[in-house]
């Protein structure tokens, strides 16, 4: 049974320096972080965040289409599949400047966009593909100025 409308995660929000939109979008089957131009809704970048099914094979990915695809067996670990995302607070986080988001689930990062990049960083990713590159704890904390 395919997941209900209620049950697909949705959040937008404009930072007020860069003008950029952060979108966490959820389709039932995936859910992605996308950050748009300035001033625009356009899509610049984007972060695969988890799968709402388990991995396909790579050879299966033609079947979800026309949407966006869940990430693949081999590119997803073991934690990549969510359930049931609206228990979750979702939150973003932004750099001071607005050039870069990430996407929070009740206080923990799981994908990010950093300025200048087409593709983002997920927490679940197991290794990087069309669906972004692996976690670095390092250049989240080097672009959000963590420690």
């Amino acid at each position: 049974m395919p997941p209900v409308a209620d049950d697909r995660p949705f959040l937008t929000e404009m930072h007020g320096a860069s003008r950029r939109r952060a979108t966490l979008e959820d389709t039932g089957v995936v859910a992605y972080l996308y950050l748009s131009a300035p001033e625009s809704r356009a899509i610049v970048a984007d972060a695969w965040v988890y799968n709402r099914v388990s991995a396909p094979s790579t050879a299966q990915l033609s079947s979800f289409r026309p949407g966006p695809p869940p990430a693949a067996e081999g590119y997803a670990d073991a934690d990549a599949r969510l359930t049931q995302p609206t228990r979750c607070a979702w939150s973003f986080i932004w750099s001071a400047d607005g050039e870069s988001v990430a996407v929070c689930a009740d206080g923990l990062p799981l994908a990010f966009i950093r300025a200048g990049d087409r593709r983002g960083f997920s927490r679940h990713l197991a290794r990087s593909g069309p669906w972004g590159e692996p976690w670095s704890r390092e250049i989240y904390a080097a672009t959000f100025g963590v420690r």
